[in-house]
């Protein structure tokens, strides 16, 4: 079943955010309140990448069904038909902050227990900034030349312009 629910602050802060909204159903407020309680608030830059966070793209099932493939996004008014997964919905809200193979049990307003399984995460942004920083950083060498420090990619330029005493 779902283990620790683990938010990044930004999501956290616009979770906090629906609760002024006063057009969200009672379950749904319920969910809301009950994901805000409960939910471990992590720094952005060290929330494991299979975390689904807001604009994650997932892979998830329910009731044990096919998986489907959604962007967990903000609301309905960010979001494409089809290819978004709001989080001012019931599932989107449900799944935000689960870890890859979690099971969130969501009561429908029948009362029927319809479990969401968080098959995977194909991409978090949180996670591809982390990559692509290290990415960045990781063609930077240092080294002292002399009493200068200098970067690898400095030391590999060559000028090849003769300067003014060529003319």
């Amino acid at each position: 079943m779902t283990s620790t629910v683990h938010l990044t602050a930004r999501d956290h802060l616009f979770l906090e955010s629906l609760l002024k909204d006063q057009r969200h159903a009672d379950d749904y407020v319920h969910l809301l309140r009950h994901k805000l309680e409960t939910a471990n608030v992590v720094p952005t830059e060290l929330i494991p990448a299979r975390i689904a966070t807001i604009d994650s793209r997932i892979a998830f099932s329910v009731g044990g069904g096919n998986a489907e493939q959604r962007v967990l996004s903000r609301d309905e008014k960010s979001s494409t038909h089809g290819l978004s997964l709001p989080v001012t919905t019931m599932r989107g809200l449900a799944l935000l902050g689960l870890k890859e193979g979690d099971i969130y049990p969501l009561r429908k307003p029948n009362g029927i227990i319809e479990p969401l399984r968080l098959e995977k995460v194909l991409y978090q942004p949180e996670s591809a900034r982390r990559r692509e920083h290290a990415a960045a950083t990781a063609n930077v060498v240092r080294f002292r030349s002399g009493s200068h420090a200098v970067t690898a990619a400095a030391a590999c330029v060559t000028d090849d312009d003769p300067g003014p005493s060529a003319a």
